[in-house]
């Protein structure tokens, strides 16, 4: 049977607030502001569940998006849906760089290397009928992510619209970095 695919619709529920103490998560701002937001759909579970509130660190132009960044970013219409609450999706590329799935162990690759994804719950089939209004199947053909973009998927796979059928994002469009 199969399931109904939710967007991700995210809510602001705080302001501002200093943030000490995390690496990893790409450069932050000058100011290191953070916001908390409601996760309102399940295209990021297990990391992040529908319900769940999440901080998340202001960027500004000069962030530089790292394997695994969870990030929010504004839709822009087109494949990504005219609404106005931003997404949140995990970057799995980078520009310059070539994806694909899958490799013959079913894997996600980037410029021909094989992705160990722990972070990935449900993923979607290999093949299944083209559906335009769904990602569906975890395959797609390769795709060269363009400089100054990303390709973000969610980690519920089979429960995800993201950049396997919208395209990658450009890198602008972010706005935070998730830290917890």
């Amino acid at each position: 049977m199969r399931r109904p695919l939710s967007l991700l619709v995210v809510a602001v529920l705080t302001g501002s607030a200093a943030l000490t103490g995390l690496a990893g998560c790409g450069t932050a701002t000058a100011s290191g502001e953070t916001e908390q937001f409601t996760q309102g759909g399940v295209s990021m579970e297990p990391a992040v569940r529908s319900g769940q509130v999440i901080t998340v660190r202001k960027v500004g132009d000069g962030y530089q998006p790292r394997h695994g960044d969870v990030v929010l970013f504004q839709r822009d219409g087109g494949r990504w849906g005219d609404g106005t609450a931003p997404l949140l999706k995990r970057v799995v590329a980078v520009g310059g760089e070539t994806i694909a799935c899958c490799d013959p162990a079913g894997k996600v690759t980037i410029d021909d290397r094989p992705l160990d994804e722990p972070y990935v719950a449900d993923d979607a089939p290999l093949d299944m009928p083209s559906n335009p209004q769904d990602c569906g199947p975890r395959r797609f053909a390769p795709a060269e992510v363009p400089t100054g973009s990303v390709f973000v998927m969610g980690d519920n796979r089979a429960n995800s619209n993201d950049s396997r059928c919208a395209g990658p994002i450009p890198t602008s469009s972010i706005s935070a970095v998730m830290v917890s």
